[in-house]
């Protein structure tokens, strides 16, 4: 019997995180930093990347140091976002790494 309750709660969990998957798919984070525009994901999945007109006007250096910083801004945002739509949707439930 206790094999049985293990295995049903194993395809909860999977069914758990099948729906933090999708939510997280969907849960879209757009930063602006120096008017450079990133959109990514609570997966840290990179939808889109923009950058302003003049951006070519700025040395090399000084433009991948700003596309850098957007990233890690954008990223920081991003994780923010999955920890707070994992802990709804894993109801309380403590795993490494997300809170």
């Amino acid at each position: 019997m206790e094999l049985f309750k293990m295995a049903k709660e194993a395809m909860s969990m999977r069914s758990k995180f099948k729906e933090m998957d999708k939510t997280l798919k969907s849960k879209i984070v757009d930063v602006e930093y120096k008017g450079i525009l990133i959109s990514m994901n609570a997966k840290n999945e990179i939808l889109s990347l923009k950058l302003p007109e003049d951006f070519n006007q700025k040395s090399v250096k000084d433009m991948e140091k700003l596309i850098f910083n957007a990233v890690e801004e954008t990223i920081k945002q991003a994780q923010k976002a999955m920890a707070e739509e994992s802990k709804k949707l894993m109801g309380g439930m403590n795993f490494p790494g997300l809170n």
